[in-house]
């Protein structure tokens, strides 16, 4: 008993000692980091160091935490994700924390690992045909097509890769009642509205009843498509994991401004007096706003921004959101500008023969000034703002938020 009383007094007197010694010794300096660790917003303000990430207070010290893709003291050093030589066979383009490889002629995949050469000759009293033949034009736009795919999957799968957690989650109710299912051949089709998705419903809607229809919008959206989350947990799976998995996407700012004025300029439908409340976004109107009857721009863009439920829409709901790219893991990601070139690849891709004739057409786009035109009233802060809220779109799907800004800016200067 005196050796368990003698051991507690001891234990307690270095106790005290530890306590007295922290008090004095520690407490300044532990009391100012804990008191910064919320972040002193004026030392920030006022010294604000971080070009590519946010700045924080630690230990009475403005220190920067980085956004991805960059280093140094003050995030102004991008990282070079070209200096492992990723690119097996090809050249490698540095991007922000991403990369992309131009493959060498016969290479695919996303580091151009793939060997896609011929194997054998033709003898030489065959002729080939003339998609065969060297410098064939033909050959050179399917070379680039491919090309062009292989960046496309390279830059998702790079993103992925970076967020490995996300591949491993399940994809929502949400995304599985977006996928379009095709068991005919395969197929799994992510629904973004706004791009290009009338087209390629009917696209798929030949597909599925073996016919050559040409149909309205109205008619192609009316149609009763299977959705993936009409099956059983055991079903969803399996297409999950064995069908082909196709995705359209679209330039952000392009399919906002795609969505307003189909939902607000030429109001085909209700959702323009459902959204009126949108008004609210813009404080101090002029006599300007007073007069047009439709949602301006500038409010739908600030509406978006705030990403609100009672606001939210599919028609401008971020790509991301609606299909999960690195929980369903696409096979093929088509642009809506390049729907003509696409198509026929994923065609080849998944072995469709003889359906050409219902293929899209190539288009002319609009391009910077039809989206200047629209753009130019609204202020940098606000671009900001939808910047922040679709940029897993622009990084996932190849898109560029500084090359819209400056072509919009280049736009504005030459009128």
């Amino acid at each position: 008993m005196r050796k368990t009383g003698a051991f507690l007094t001891v234990v307690a007197t270095m106790g005290f000692c530890y306590l007295y010694l922290y008090k004095r010794l520690e407490p300044t300096h532990v009391h100012r980091a804990r008191k910064h660790d919320q972040g002193d917003t004026n030392l920030c303000e006022t010294q604000n160091p971080c070009e590519h990430g946010f700045c924080v207070v630690r230990f009475d010290k403005p220190i920067c935490v980085c956004e991805d893709g960059w280093t140094g003291p003050s995030c102004s050093v991008e990282f070079n994700e070209c200096q492992s030589n990723p690119c097996h066979h090809g050249k490698c383009f540095d991007g922000v924390n991403s990369y992309t490889c131009e493959c060498k002629e016969g290479w695919i995949g996303t580091n151009c690992e793939k060997d896609i050469r011929p194997k054998q000759e033709l003898p030489s009293n065959v002729i080939a045909p003339p998609e065969l033949i060297p410098g064939n034009k033909e050959e050179d736009s399917s070379e680039a097509v491919q090309s062009e795919q292989a960046k496309r999957m390279s830059v998702l799968n790079n993103y992925c890769s970076r967020y490995p957690e996300k591949s491993l989650e399940y994809p929502s109710k949400h995304t599985l009642g977006q996928l379009i299912v095709n068991d005919k051949y395969n197929i799994l089709y992510c629904f973004v509205p706004k791009t290009g998705c009338t087209t390629t419903k009917l696209v798929f809607y030949n597909l599925e009843m073996g016919t050559n229809h040409t149909m309205n919008t109205i008619e192609v959206h009316k149609h009763n498509f299977t959705y993936l989350d009409q099956y059983s947990d055991e079903e969803i799976e399996q297409r999950l994991r064995n069908y082909q998995k196709f995705i359209v996407v679209r330039d952000p700012l392009e399919r906002l401004l795609s969505a307003w004025r189909d939902k607000f300029v030429h109001g085909r439908d209700l959702l323009t007096e459902k959204f009126q409340d949108m008004w609210s976004t813009i404080e101090n109107k002029t006599s300007e706003y007073d007069i047009i009857r439709n949602v301006p721009f500038k409010a739908f863009l600030k509406a978006v921004a705030m990403d609100k439920h009672k606001w939210k829409n599919a028609h401008w709901e971020p790509a991301y959101k609606l299909c999960s790219p690195c929980q369903v893991k696409f096979d093929f990601v088509a642009h809506t500008d390049t729907l003509a070139e696409d198509f026929p690849l994923f065609f080849q891709k998944v072995g469709i023969t003889g359906k050409d004739g219902f293929l899209p057409q190539k288009k002319q786009t609009r391009g910077g000034k039809f989206l200047a035109e629209d753009y130019r009233v609204i202020p940098l802060e606000d671009m900001r703002a939808i910047w922040s809220m679709f940029k897993p779109d622009f990084d996932m799907f190849g898109y560029s938020f500084e090359e819209d800004i400056n072509g919009l800016l280049q736009t504005k200067n030459k009128n």
